[in-house]
């Protein structure tokens, strides 16, 4: 009975349809072990754009999105069948927001409607907004949809705005995108306030108050160390890699790394190899320039049809590929993280559905236990594979409830414990 069941979970094993399929140079032993504990593992992932779809195409999770194209080239990652067989538990909605043009809070307010439909739509889905609601839906076989704003540029330079949202069940605000706005630089953009305005400490002071995370990832480094100067609650980055590993600016670099021992904060791992490896990025940067001219003459060509042309520019793009660093370099970053910071400062943040292509042989969601088998096979105990998988988020949400539970704001706008 033991030899058969062996062979059924080495082979691959499916959820709702979806098969994981072991890699040909994978132990089997080790495999097996992955997908036991990666079904009884509570799994929390810190980032994930399919909001937009659901709201600009009214995409429905229940819809199969294998083979299915977000506008451009970008293939799906997310649906409610590839999400169950992820073995997820907690996933985090990204409510992004640009930072370029207007309408920001009403594009906030439609993705979070948009995030609730679906929940109440499917039986399999829940809404939650603790560490608790969390354990409470793996014991229940649910999946929790929470939520994250993704730009600060949405609440608008309101505290009220910032208030109302959290009574809508945000839990992580990341405090910039791009874009460079009125009191935070981000990472890629101008740096015009050198870190934080003073209305930019009121804001990170505020989600303390309130109970909603500070998301590091997209902003400066002057913007983390202010963050972690004045909060008094963890921060994530929850969607982000570690700089010591490959030098992108949408990465931690390792004086920040340092300082999370002390604050509690977890870096969520994200799998876009652009940011993961700096030969994937350059090979990926010169690609686009190469092949510049020829998509400017297949816009022209296909100037009135617009599905004509993605296809036409997925297939040039097929014809010349890159490099694409695979699964174990999220697990690279993984180890970096842990040796600087420790394992307890560990995270999932896929950023499924917000970036091109996933570390091969990764199409989705349902690959997700690639990275729980890397660990594993690098001799990480179950003991931090389950942290690194939702333990060290649920741990930075609880101490984000209590710092929430226990202060208040003062007169003169500082924190002050409740006795």
């Amino acid at each position: 009975m033991k030899k058969i069941l062996l062979l059924f979970l080495i082979s691959g094993f499916s959820v709702a349809g979806v098969a994981q399929t072991m890699p040909a140079d994978a132990d089997p032993k080790i495999w097996a072990r992955a997908l036991e504990l990666h079904k009884s593992a509570i799994i929390v992932d810190g980032h994930n754009d399919v909001t937009s779809p659901m709201v600009d195409i009214d995409f429905n999770l229940a819809e199969d999105s294998t083979g299915r194209f977000h506008s451009g080239d970008t293939p799906f990652h997310t649906d409610l069948r590839r999400m169950k067989a992820s073995g997820m538990t907690g996933q985090f909605m990204s409510i992004y927001v640009s930072g370029r043009g207007g309408g920001m809070m009403r594009r906030a307010m439609d993705m979070i409607d948009a995030t609730y439909r679906e929940a109440e739509r499917h039986k399999d889905l829940t809404m939650c907004t603790t560490a608790a609601e969390i354990r409470i839906a793996k014991k229940s076989d649910k999946i929790c949809l929470l939520m994250g704003i993704e730009g600060g540029y949405a609440i608008e330079n309101s505290l009220h705005a910032l208030r109302n949202f959290y009574r809508l069940g945000i839990r992580y605000m990341t405090l910039t995108h791009n874009v460079t706005h009125d009191w935070a630089d981000a990472h890629a953009d101008e740096k015009r306030h050198n870190g934080l305005t003073e209305f930019g400490k009121e804001v990170v002071r505020e989600m303390n108050r309130l109970g909603i995370l500070i998301d590091i990832s997209h902003v400066s480094d002057k913007v983390m160390h202010d963050a972690l100067d004045i909060t008094t609650a963890p921060v994530i980055a929850s969607h982000s890699g570690a700089r010591g590993v490959s030098n992108h600016t949408r990465n931690v670099p390792d004086d920040v790394l340092k300082r999370l021992p002390k604050n509690g904060g977890v870096i969520m791992v994200v799998f876009y190899p652009t940011f993961l490896d700096e030969r994937t990025a350059k090979e990926a940067a010169e690609r686009t320039e190469r092949l510049r001219d020829q998509v400017a003459a297949l816009r022209e060509k296909h100037k009135d049809d617009d599905s004509a042309f993605y296809a036409a520019r997925r297939a040039l793009i097929a014809q010349n590929p890159i490099y694409k660093a695979d699964y174990r370099r999220i697990v690279d970053h993984m180890d970096h993280i842990k040796k600087v910071a420790g394992i307890e400062h560990v995270g999932l943040g896929s950023d499924y559905d917000g970036v091109p292509f996933l570390n091969p042989p990764m199409k989705g969601m349902e690959d997700l236990v690639l990275v729980t088998y890397e660990m594993l096979r690098r001799g990480y105990t179950e003991k931090e594979v389950r942290m690194v998988l939702g333990e060290n988020m649920l741990r930075a949400m609880e101490q984000a409830e209590r710092v929430a539970a226990g202060t208040r704001i003062s007169a003169d706008g500082s924190l002050m414990k409740l006795k």
